[in-house]
């Protein structure tokens, strides 16, 4: 893609480009944040209508991956490569990643998760990243979209905190951690100093990122 044909399709001349976006690289960020504001109003709506963190996290990740199929250029930019932080795509995809881990988060408020937010935030996204990229790569007519379901319940199976009596590992005490340390976070006036609450909450992670 040249500056020149961007200016052509638009009806201006390339110096305009350059006066309101810099450069190429400038404008490609703009369409991007663009395209992503686009995608969190989506988001956000699904927040709204869906009180269920398990719901919402299905439905945003059909969201993502659709989102990537249908903006495959934007999407790459977005998410597959380096961006410095103080552009606005970036600023866009910390937004999504933010959404994504308010819906994790709430899940660990009601004792459901098997580890900490963080590491149950960085595996819902990296798992979605991934069957998105691999779906990129596929000519359209021959994807196999349930690959994204079947990516997205196993994803969500190795977060959520499973019922005793399961054969794999007991997750009942992370599931407790995580809980404990969402309440302290929200909490007020705990009758502890702040080295004292930094220190719990390190212990509360490592028992929720606790590996057996």
């Amino acid at each position: 893609m040249s500056t020149r044909a961007v200016a052509a399709a638009a009806g201006v001349q390339p110096p305009v480009i350059y006066r309101r976006f810099g450069d190429k690289d400038g404008l490609l960020d703009a369409l991007t944040h663009y395209l992503l504001q686009e995608y969190v109003k989506a988001k956000i709506q699904i927040l709204d209508a869906a009180a269920d963190p398990i719901d919402q996290l299905r439905q945003t990740w059909d969201l993502h991956v659709d989102f990537g199929l249908q903006h495959p250029d934007a999407y790459v930019l977005a998410y597959a490569a380096p961006r410095p932080p103080g552009e606005l795509g970036a600023a866009a995809k910390r937004e999504t990643v933010s959404l994504l881990k308010g819906m994790v988060a709430e899940l660990g408020n009601q004792s459901k998760l098997s580890m900490s937010v963080d590491r149950a935030t960085r595996y819902i996204f990296a798992a979605g990243l991934g069957t998105t990229l691999s779906l990129l790569q596929e000519p359209p007519g021959e994807r196999d979209l349930e690959l994204s379901e079947l990516a997205r319940e196993n994803a969500l199976s190795v977060i959520v905190h499973r019922k005793s009596g399961s054969r794999a590992r007991n997750t009942k005490l992370p599931a407790r951690a995580v809980a404990l340390a969402e309440a302290l976070r929200g909490g007020e006036a705990l009758p502890m100093t702040s080295a004292e609450r930094s220190l719990l909450n390190e212990w509360l992670r490592r028992l929720a990122d606790q590996s057996t």
